[in-house]
C-alpha cells in the first residue's frame, strides 16, 4: 500500500442538536402558528415562506430555546477555536411552508453563525440543502458515488425537535415540501476584535 497522507482542508462546519421542548413550552411556542396576525406578518408569498416578525427571541415563549441555541453556539465556536467577547442573536423568526412551497436559494449576510429548528415536520415535510460554498469545485465532476467527501450538495431531513447551525455566508434552500412544514431560524453576530491588530484590516464589532 502506498504510503500517503490525506489532509481535509478548509471545511465546513454544520451543527445538529436536539431540543424537545415540555408540552407547556411546545404549546406556547406554536400559539399563534398560524392564525394570529401577529405571526405571518413579515412576508407572504405564494409560493414562498410565510415568515413571522424577526424578534422571537425576545418573546417569553420563545426564551428556553433562545437558550438552547446560545448553548449550541457557544459549543460551535469554542470547537472551532474563534476568539470573541460574547454571542449576540441578531434575529429570531419564524418560517411556513405550504404543502408545496419552498424557499429558493439564499444565504444571511451581515452575520456570522445562523440556525433553523423544527417545530413542526414530517416524513413528508422537505430537508434543508447546503450548497458546496467553493465555486471551482464544480468546474469538472467524474462521475462518483456521492459521499462527505466529493458531494457538491448536502441534505439534512427535517424532523421535529431538531436544529441545525451553520456559517451565514453558506448558501441553501428548502425544496417544495408536500407537507406543512414549520421552522424557527436565527442569525447570530460575535461581537469582539475581527482580523490581526494593526492591520488595517481589522476591526472591533
Amino acid at each position: 500500500m502506498a504510503d500517503v497522507k490525506i489532509y481535509k482542508a478548509f471545511p465546513t462546519t454544520i451543527c445538529q442538536f436536539d431540543y424537545h421542548p415540555s408540552t407547556e413550552d411546545y404549546k406556547n411556542m406554536t400559539t399563534g402558528f398560524p392564525e394570529s396576525e401577529q405571526f405571518y406578518s413579515y412576508r407572504n408569498t405564494s409560493h414562498g415562506p410565510h415568515q413571522t416578525v424577526d424578534d422571537l427571541h425576545q418573546l417569553p415563549a420563545f426564551t428556553k430555546l433562545t437558550e438552547k441555541v446560545y448553548e449550541v453556539s457557544k459549543h460551535y465556536v469554542d470547537k472551532l477555536h474563534y476568539e470573541y467577547e460574547n454571542l449576540e442573536i441578531t434575529s429570531m423568526w419564524g418560517n411556513k411552508l405550504d404543502e408545496g412551497g419552498c424557499h429558493p436559494p439564499h444565504n444571511h449576510s451581515n452575520n456570522f453563525l445562523s440556525g433553523v429548528y423544527y417545530l413542526k415536520a414530517s416524513s413528508d415535510t422537505s430537508p434543508i440543502q447546503f450548497f458546496d460554498p467553493r465555486a471551482q469545485a464544480n468546474v469538472m465532476r467524474p462521475r462518483n458515488k456521492p459521499n462527505w467527501d466529493n458531494t457538491t450538495m448536502i441534505q439534512f431531513d427535517s424532523v421535529q425537535g431538531t436544529g441545525y447551525v451553520f456559517p451565514s455566508w453558506l448558501t441553501h434552500w428548502v425544496p417544495p415540501s408536500k407537507d406543512e412544514r414549520i421552522s424557527i431560524s436565527w442569525n447570530i453576530i460575535l461581537r469582539g476584535n475581527y482580523g490581526e491588530p494593526n492591520t488595517l484590516q481589522n476591526a472591533h464589532i
